[in-house]
């Protein structure tokens, strides 16, 4: 898995050299434990576990302890004003929100068993995070949030692989679980081959993991966490921050007056519409009724787009595993995934079409801040 050109350079990490790494020992119930940096141990039997721990602590823990650090002089004084000036809300709201999300990232990754779920925070931060650094770039300095950008989209990919094997399992059991005819035989295979897929995904991680790359990686978000000059507009109205929202919406407007209807357009309205949605959520306090109805809808809508996405996985997945699965099994499977794609890809559709009438009205309630921005200011 590519990393960009900054990470050529091996880097150690806080809990030790990734090549020091002792041999595996048996403990007193004779399984076989591997020691990882830090002195932390995995067993192998833990990734038959649903929330097995992965042995991602390591290299997070520099980062965790990176973000703390700098969250701690980020504290406000007692004296210090409760508001900040108008003229700086703008710029104060972006800083806040970049800084939390780096926040919820340090706190997933330097969890002692990181399990699926907080992979998942983590990876969801990520993609939060690099949105927000995507939306509100002209606050800042562009080499340095290019640069964070890259690393925190390599950290999401090596992150994806664990997710969508449990959401595949999860789809594909509720799927058979529907089906009384499916014999015990053929269940049996379906569930060995999802649980095989699962483990080698955590596997595949692991082995990632103890690449140097990785924790050159975990060393360069902290870098970018702890970096000072990322903002270099601290004066940014609140008008000129809700314009950069609305400007971020000009795609999704786009795809949303088109009325897709097709795999890949709902694919790509879904990723548009993920990244509206990240954008306002810092401002959702300026119009709170329409942006709560907007952000709802939002929500419906991906929830609808990400399943339907979810199930053309799972169905490529069942037609490359047709030899192993056995082919009426696969067909079987097969047939009822899309009888459930079409569902839902009339329920997305329809869906995506409340969330125009939505922002147009988000639009309205915030036409006056938007338009309170004087020349000079923002």
């Amino acid at each position: 898995m590519g990393l960009n050109r900054s990470h050529s350079r091996p880097v150690a990490a806080a809990s030790g050299a990734v090549g020091d790494r002792p041999e595996a020992a048996p403990d007193r119930a004779g399984r076989d434990v591997r020691p990882w940096p830090g002195g932390e141990s995995f067993h192998r039997s833990a990734l038959s576990r649903p929330n097995a721990a992965l042995g991602l602590q390591g290299d997070f823990r520099l980062f965790a302890r990176v973000i703390h650090m700098y969250s701690m002089t980020r504290t406000r004084p007692k004296s210090a004003p409760a508001r900040a000036p108008e003229s700086a809300a703008g710029s104060d709201r972006i800083e806040d929100a970049i800084h939390e999300q780096q926040r919820v990232l340090a706190a997933a990754m330097a969890l002692d068993a990181a399990g699926v779920e907080d992979v998942h925070r983590a990876r969801v931060a990520a993609r939060r995070l690099r949105s927000l650094l995507k939306t509100f770039g002209p606050l800042l300095e562009p080499r340095r949030a290019r640069l964070y950008r890259v690393d925190l989209r390599s950290f999401a990919r090596a992150l994806a692989g664990v997710r969508e094997a449990d959401v595949r399992r999860e789809l594909l059991a509720a799927i058979a679980d529907q089906d009384p005819s499916i014999p015990p035989a053929g269940r049996s295979r379906l569930d060995l081959l999802l649980e095989d897929a699962r483990i080698g995904a955590r596997e595949a991680l692991l082995r990632h993991r103890a690449e140097p790359g990785w924790a050159a990686l975990c060393a360069a978000l902290a870098r970018h966490a702890a970096a000072d000059a990322l903002i270099v507009e601290h004066e940014a109205g609140l008008a000129r921050v809700l314009a950069m929202v609305s400007r971020a919406w000009r795609k999704p407007v786009r795809l949303l007056a088109a009325e897709p209807e097709s795999a890949d357009e709902l694919h790509e309205l879904r990723l548009a519409l993920k990244h509206c949605r990240y954008a306002i959520e810092p401002v959702a306090d300026v119009a709170p009724k329409a942006t709560a109805t907007l952000l709802r809808r939002l929500r419906r809508a991906q929830d609808a787009i990400g399943e339907h996405r979810d199930l053309l996985l799972a169905e490529h997945w069942l037609r490359s595993n047709e030899r192993q699965l056995g082919r009426e099994l696969s067909a079987r499977l097969v047939e009822a995934l899309q009888r459930r794609e079409r569902q839902l890809r009339r329920l997305a559709a329809r869906r995506s079409r409340t969330v125009r009438e939505a922002y147009s009205e988000w639009r309205a309630a915030t036409r006056r801040v938007r338009k309170e921005a004087k020349p000079g200011r923002g």
